[in-house]
């Protein structure tokens, strides 16, 4: 509209000062022409003594004495002057060294070119506000074919399958082509978020009965008192193999499903106790100490209550990661105001690999690291889902620090 108006500015200004130029180029060359060729008939009068045949408003002055002082001081030639109260078209000629003038007042025309030019002054103000109403009004036509569609598109449920197709309410122009584009763009979208539903109920039924079943299984072999020592450590383990399968499954599946969807919720406090021991016996395994920090400040924060299959998946990874990458020392799962952090007194992480980690498959510089590389992926996808800070820093004296600040 802007570059609209500029130019509706423009062409009128150049017009509105085409019109003043040509009215003025064109009196001149009228009354100069005029009074040329009147001039040397009333030289021939003044010549013989006669009274010289003038119109009405025009005078006739020879020499200097009584010469009005408008007058004085003039180039030969076409002039336009102006009195106190006058203004006045004069020729100026010279006959052997003595000046003639030839003039006519044209103080009526002068207020007509004056109102003139008011009317051309106005005309290229209304001409403007013109074309910005007009230019209003042209903008919101071809405006509101796409604001429609924006607001269409911005609603949520034209990604519903039965939903009708956003191009039916337009014509075959540039906006309807847009439409269509936008169909096949949501199409595309239905199709997938249709795989990605299907694919989540089948996991949901395929992997959680067998996992079910491998847990109650286990469950009843542990309860028989004839198993010695080793089976039933053997049957222990495949057990917690079992379930951490499961919460996996469970993160992965929240984590499939909209936000909206009805899910499983728990406190920061109830996940931590509920697997503190497991934590500690991972790290007795590997001669390392394991210590849980929490401070009254943090209380308040335990309060909340969050996704309860995503909390358990990062506190996990975050904690297995730090067991697995500290060789002596221990790891420290510290409840902070805002949510908690995970300590250890490993090898540390370098500046260059710190944005590097959360990437998926990213395994590290050293070669002795074990694993896919999407444990922290996973971590880092669930925050932003979530809308949960993560953050990494570096362990005094040595080791690395993770820190999840929880939003409810």
């Amino acid at each position: 509209m802007i570059s609209f108006i500029l130019l509706t500015t423009v062409v009128s200004g150049l017009f509105s000062f085409g019109i003043m130029a040509a009215i003025n180029l064109v009196k001149e060359d009228l009354v100069s022409a005029e009074f040329n060729r009147k001039f040397p008939d009333i030289l021939v009068d003044y010549e013989r003594g006669q009274a010289p045949e003038l119109d009405l408003g025009t005078q006739f002055y020879s020499g200097t004495e009584g010469l009005p002082y408008y007058l004085q001081d003039l180039e030969p030639g076409f002039n336009e002057v102006k009195s106190e109260q006058s203004s006045f078209h004069v020729l100026m000629r010279k006959e052997q060294e003595r000046p003639f003038y030839l003039v006519r007042e044209q103080t009526n025309s002068w207020q007509h070119e004056n109102l003139l030019q008011i009317t051309v002054i106005a005309g290229f103000f209304l001409s403007v506000i013109a074309s910005l109403i007009l230019g209003i009004m042209m903008i919101r036509r071809i405006i509101a074919p796409v604001k429609r569609l924006t607001d269409q598109v911005h609603n949520r449920e034209k990604l519903l399958l039965d939903a009708p197709p956003l191009s039916s309410g337009y014509t075959n122009d540039e906006v309807g082509r847009l439409a269509q584009a936008f169909d096949r763009t949501i199409g595309m979208l239905q199709e997938s978020l249709l795989r990605e539903s299907l694919f989540t109920s089948d996991v949901s039924h395929e992997l959680r009965t067998p996992l079910m079943v491998i847990k109650s299984s286990c469950e009843l072999l542990i309860a028989k008192d004839q198993l010695d020592d080793y089976t039933r450590q053997r049957i222990d383990t495949i057990n917690k193999a079992t379930r951490e399968i499961q919460e996996l499954v469970d993160a992965f599946l929240t984590l499939a499903r909209g936000k909206d969807t009805e899910q499983e919720s728990t406190s920061l406090t109830n996940v931590i106790h509920r697997t503190l021991h497991e934590w500690q016996q991972q790290a007795g395994e590997k001669g390392l100490t394991f210590t849980l920090e929490e401070g009254e400040s943090g209380q308040e924060r335990l309060d909340g209550l969050f996704p309860a299959p995503l909390l358990r998946t990062i506190l996990n990874n975050l904690i297995f990661n730090a067991i697995h990458h500290t060789q002596e020392g221990g790891v420290t799962l510290t409840v902070q105001a805002k949510g908690f952090s995970v300590s250890d007194t490993g090898s540390g992480i370098s500046e260059s690999e710190k944005q590097a980690v959360f990437k998926p498959f990213y395994r590290g510089e050293s070669h002795s690291r074990k694993g896919l590389g999407l444990g922290l992926s996973l971590v880092q996808r669930i925050c932003q889902r979530e809308g949960w800070d993560i953050s990494i820093s570096d362990n005094q004296p040595t080791g690395a620090c993770f820190t999840v600040s929880l939003k409810k």
